[in-house]
Parts: structure tokens; sequence; C-alpha cells
């Protein structure tokens, strides 16, 4: 019933303002008490029935936090060619450190993150890296519904196999660019005795140590693309194909089962830990200069999911440490695709009473009850 409830939501949201429009004007869209009022009378949000001695809310508090990433991202072409082992594209970035700002309130909770320093210690040689991402989520009892767009520009080829420049050790790609749009739900069989919110966004705490099954599937869209060929000109005779392209497309679906488990200690002391071992289903298409499709293809991969964290959380204050690995394994008949985005990320925050016009807003902006 709660996943019913939610689907009307995002389906009134996608409402065309057209047939809006035609009942009562413009007006109708852009008040969202009239909107549900009218399209939605019986729409309302219960309360959801956790179990107290287990997990704690927070719904008349505002939690904010910070969080200090360091992130390893790898993305490697590899040929299928046997004679092309030395000539794998090894794209890395000198990203040193990301800072990271997360706010939530109820059921909603949104953050942004953005580059701050650059590895200069180790990766001198290396092409500047931009990065962007963020993130609106809906934190329901049972589920999570999230979007995410993340975006990186700026690799390095490290393999100096494949440098055809003589003056440089590695090969620069200042104009090689990774684009993902992310639409994530999950579901939590055991949402009335086990958070997975508590260690993630904090916006629950988990009270006694408790263990809970999980699923979560999505809609991924990746893009990687280039100014020029993906390739260098001493590659293309290993990358049968490939030689030409300059943009791999990608839409995957992922369904994937997973456990998790927070362990607390001293009432405030957690350690928690998430794993899903996901099967991506990927279609995919791959472009030259002139945005001419050469390849269309379907592939079937498993991929690794995984998070563990460590940290303190009372009424008011929570700080962590917590590890994220996301691994993705996307094979196109003659070259596979491996990405690889892990970090270590150093968490604090405060929860205090929601100010006022927080309160307002949110009351006159969501369907009744939530």
């Amino acid at each position: 019933m709660v996943f019913l409830r939610v689907c009307l939501i995002v389906f009134s949201i996608a409402v065309p303002i057209q047939s809006i429009a035609q009942d009562d004007g413009i007006e109708v869209f852009l008040k969202p008490k009239k909107f549900y009022k009218k399209f939605f009378p019986n729409l309302k949000i219960t309360k959801p029935a956790f179990d107290s001695t287990y997990i704690k809310t927070y719904p008349n508090y505002l939690t904010t936090g910070t969080s200090l990433i360091l992130p390893t991202l790898d993305l490697d072409l590899v040929s299928e060619n046997q004679a092309a082992a030395a000539s794998t594209s090894k794209f890395r970035t000198n990203i040193g450190s990301i800072l990271a700002f997360k706010a939530g309130y109820r059921f909603i909770s949104a953050g942004f993150a953005m580059l701050v320093s650059s590895d200069t210690k180790n990766k001198k040689e290396f092409a500047p890296t931009s990065f962007r991402t963020a993130t609106i989520k809906y934190n329901g009892a049972a589920f999570y519904l999230q979007f995410r767009y993340m975006r990186t520009i700026g690799f390095t080829d490290i393999n100096e196999n494949n440098n055809v420049n003589p003056l440089t050790v590695y090969t620069q790609r200042r104009d090689l660019r990774s684009k993902e749009y992310q639409f994530e739900g999950m579901y939590n069989f055991h949402w009335k005795k086990y958070s997975y919110y508590a260690a993630i966004d904090y916006t629950q705490r988990q009270l006694k140590s408790s263990v809970g099954m999980l699923l979560k599937a999505g809609a991924y869209y990746n893009e990687l693309s280039a100014n020029a060929d993906l390739l260098t000109s001493s590659q293309k005779s290993f990358f049968e194909e490939f030689d030409d392209v300059q943009q791999i497309r990608s839409t995957s679906l992922k369904l994937a089962p997973g456990i998790g488990a927070n362990l607390v200690f001293m009432k405030k002391v957690y350690l928690s830990a998430a794993v899903f071992t996901p099967y991506n289903l990927y279609v995919y298409n791959n472009f030259t200069k002139d945005d001419t499709r050469i390849k269309k293809g379907v592939s079937v991969a498993k991929v690794l999911d995984a998070s563990a964290s460590f940290g303190y959380q009372s009424e008011r204050i929570y700080a962590g440490v917590r590890y994220q690995g996301d691994s993705k394994r996307l094979k196109m008949d003659a070259v596979t695709m491996n990405t690889k985005f892990n970090y270590v990320g150093f968490d604090i925050g405060y929860r205090f009473k929601a100010p006022r016009i927080v309160k307002k807003v949110y009351k006159e902006t969501m369907p009744p009850g939530m």
C-alpha cells in the first residue's frame, strides 16, 4: 500500500501541464494543496510503525552534515584480442578529495558534492579533473527512491604503451568526460527493526543491533565521450571495430538482492555493513565523431555494490567513517569497459529543530501526512 502511494506521488508530478490547464489553469499545478485535492483527494501518507526499541526517528529535526570523501575512480577499456593486453586503456583521475553536503527532513533528503583538491603529490603528470554530483531522495519506511547525477571531466591514460607524445609520460585526456543519471530504489524487508538509513544519511538512528534483507533495483544511463577518438593511434590496430569510436552510451537495469546489518555498542557506537550482488542488463551504443552509430548490443554482467561504516550517533551529533565500493563491467563484443568507484568518507553532522520556514515549505509542498 505504501508503495502504491509513492507511485501516485511520482505519477502526480508527471501529469502533463496541458491537461491541468484544461480544468483550472496552471494555478492548480503551482499550488500543491489544490493539486492534491483535485487529482488525489484520498491520498494521505500514514505514519510508519517502527519498533521504537530498535529505531529512533527524528520527524521534527533537520539533519545536516558534511563529508570529506577520498575517492578512487578507475575506468579501463580492455580488448578481447589476446595480443592487445599491453594496450589496455587505464584511465585515472587526479581527484584528491571531494566535499559533500547533505540535509534531510522527514521523508526527503538531498545533497551535492564538489571537488576541493587535486592529488598533486602523486599525480603531477595527470590531466586536471573536475567532478560534480547531486542527489535527491525519498526515504520511505520500507523503501527509498533516489535520483542522482554524476559528472567527471578530465582523465589520464596511465598505460605508457599508449602514449604517442615523447615529451610526456602519460596520455592526458582533458576532453574525456563521463556522465551518469541514476534512478534507484531499494526495499527493506525488515524495516521495522533494521534501519538502512542510520549509517548512510543519518536521518534515523539504530538503537539495538539488527539485520535486514534488502532488494535494490534501478535504471541507469551512462555516457563516456570525448572530442577525439577514445583510443590513441597506437592502440587502434588491437581494438577491432572500435578504432574510431568517440562515444559510448549505455542504459542498464539492475536487480540486486542484498543483506545489511547494524551492530550497536554502548547504545551510541555502531558498526554497519551492507552487500548487494546485482546483475545488470546493459543496452549499449557506440558512436563515431559524426554521431553515427556503428554498434548496438546487449550485455548481462554481475557487479559488486558494498559498503561499511563505523561511527558514533547521539540525539544531536553524529560522526563516522565509511567505505563504499561499486564496480561495473560492460562487455561489448571485442571490448570490455570496467569501471570502479571506491571511496573512504569521513562524516560529521548535527540535528537541530527544523526552522519554521522549513516546516512551512515542506508542509505546503508535500502530500498530506508526508
